[in-house]
């Protein structure tokens, strides 16, 4: 993935995080279904995840 790809995929899963969050927000204000939330914030983990995992290797090669 070039670095013009990988800082659009970056901006998209921000994009996707904050939506995520959102409505995990949603979702716990309204109590909703506690299995639905439990699945939301393991998306939102996820999400998270590979967001900081390609933060890092862009990092990485940033230094060299």
């Amino acid at each position: 993935m070039g670095i013009m790809n990988e800082r659009m995929y970056l901006n998209d899963l921000k994009s996707e995080i904050e939506v995520k969050r959102q409505e995990l927000n949603r979702l716990i204000i309204g109590s909703i279904d506690k299995n639905k939330i439990l699945k939301f914030s393991m998306e939102l983990d996820k999400l998270i995840y590979q967001y900081c995992n390609l933060e890092k290797k862009n990092k990485k090669r940033a230094e060299c």
